[in-house]
């Protein structure tokens, strides 16, 4: 083949590839079930299928460890009509553990999506292969008015845990039907959260007690982040929808300007003195951090309830 025809075909390919990432990405937003090939496009990971006797004892993990591929939990959750809507894995911080990082699938089912509904629910399922996490299986809310996804921490399911040794069909029906289970009391606390009025003075507490759930250090508490953190960042109103005192709205506009990173901070002296040099915050890019944020910060608003 001459140079010039293996030139087209590698940029033949590069388009091809191209276009199908752009239409996998079309599809996570618009929320539309993901195939085995594009799963495996965003999360490679979550198709490792073995794990050799010389892989488990690298990584030294026990000679019970049962190894259970990701790819069983899905087709698992797809036989009960949960389908995968987006899928991730952290980047590998060494050689050694590349293949083996945690991951996350997002699933939805087609009958919560009725129309009118501004909130539906999600099984958010995180697992690593390096023997340190068990697959986890938590309750996450997606609100259609801001495309936002919210983790919420529930009395009776919170973080379900699915162990690999002992793994079977009948354990995951069991916690998707615990999770079912918990759907209609989260969408009422949401509903109960709609009622809630909050004073400006509550206002500036919840956004100071969300600020350190980033801010975690011990020398940051209630009487100082304010210092360090614009509270009126974390209060901004950006859509219509989350405009108001309501402790709902409250809630979205301070999570995603927690998440998103849409506020800024000092790194010395104090945010609103003009001598004081500020940064605008990153976004939480982290999945189990994000997790983790998302689940304190519901807590923190369920009080209010």
């Amino acid at each position: 083949m001459s140079e010039n025809n293996l030139n087209t075909e590698f940029e033949m390919q590069a388009r091809v590839a191209k276009a199908f990432l752009e239409a996998t990405q079309e599809k996570v937003k618009n929320h539309q079930a993901l195939n085995d090939d594009e799963i495996k496009l965003l999360c490679p990971v979550a198709f490792k299928d073995k794990m050799t006797k010389a892989e488990i004892n690298k990584l030294g993990l026990s000679r019970h460890y049962s190894f259970v591929p990701t790819m069983n939990v899905v087709n698992d959750l797809r036989a009960l009509g949960y389908e995968v809507v987006d899928a991730k894995q952290v980047k590998a911080r060494k050689k050694s553990t590349n293949g083996y990082q945690k991951h996350m699938l997002t699933f939805e089912h087609p009958k919560y999506k009725v129309e009118g509904r501004e909130e539906y629910p999600q099984i958010l399922l995180t697992n690593s292969h390096d023997g340190g996490n068990a697959f986890t299986l938590s309750a996450g809310i997606f609100r259609l008015v801001c495309s936002n996804g919210l983790v919420i921490k529930t009395e009776d399911y919170g973080s379900a845990r699915l162990v690999h040794k002992g793994y079977s069909f009948e354990a995951v029906q069991k916690l998707v039907k615990q999770f079912e289970e918990t759907v209609a009391e989260v969408l009422n606390k949401i509903t109960e959260m709609k009622k809630v009025q909050l004073t400006k003075d509550q206002q500036i507490e919840f956004a100071k007690k969300a600020a350190l759930l980033r801010f975690k250090a011990k020398s940051y508490n209630e009487d100082n982040i304010a210092d360090v953190v614009s509270i009126d960042d974390l209060l901004n109103v950006e859509r219509k929808e989350d405009a108001g005192n309501g402790l709902y709205e409250v809630f979205n506009r301070v999570q995603e300007s927690l998440v998103q990173g849409k506020y800024l901070y000092a790194s010395n002296g104090k945010v609103n003195d003009e001598s004081t040099k500020t940064r605008k915050a990153r976004p939480i890019k982290n999945f189990k951090q994000s997790i983790d944020v998302n689940k304190k910060l519901s807590e923190l608003a369920f009080e209010l309830v």
